[in-house]
């Protein structure tokens, strides 16, 4: 799905009810109005690997707005030497680390002698769910 050119609404949906029929749908949501505040520095990424699971898994769609500021402790989107990375950035005691979810996967503490760069937070994650 192509989130930057769909104007649909989208309807609100409790997942707590059953047997909701069409005529009680009232509030509806548009993607671009949900995630999409900066159009030309909102960019898409597809995960890749397990560093971030459970939390985001392979194949999940990354929402990165380039226009926010990635704050300590927020899943952003940064390039380390060469190659785009998924972590939740932390800013400790005048370091950068980058932290996995998944618990098998070491911290990286940022060094001078690095190429690094935060590119930007994720500010959404769509994921297919036909598999599930």
């Amino acid at each position: 799905m192509n989130l930057m050119n769909t104007h649909k609404k989208l309807p609100v949906a409790n997942c707590g009810l059953f047997g909701i029929s069409e005529d009680h749908i009232e509030n509806y949501q548009s993607l671009d109005e949900r995630f999409v505040q900066n159009r030309s520095a909102t960019f898409f990424f597809e995960a890749q690997g397990d560093s971030m699971e459970p939390l985001i898994i392979p194949g999940d769609v990354l929402v990165i707005d380039r226009s926010l500021e990635v704050k300590s402790g927020r899943v952003a989107i940064v390039y380390l030497d060469g190659e785009f990375l998924c972590k939740r950035l932390i800013k400790q005691d005048g370091r950068v680390i980058l932290r996995s979810h998944n618990p098998l996967h070491r911290d990286i503490t940022i060094t001078d002698e690095m190429d690094f760069l935060v590119w930007g937070p994720i500010v959404a994650v769509a994921r297919d769910m036909k598999e599930l």
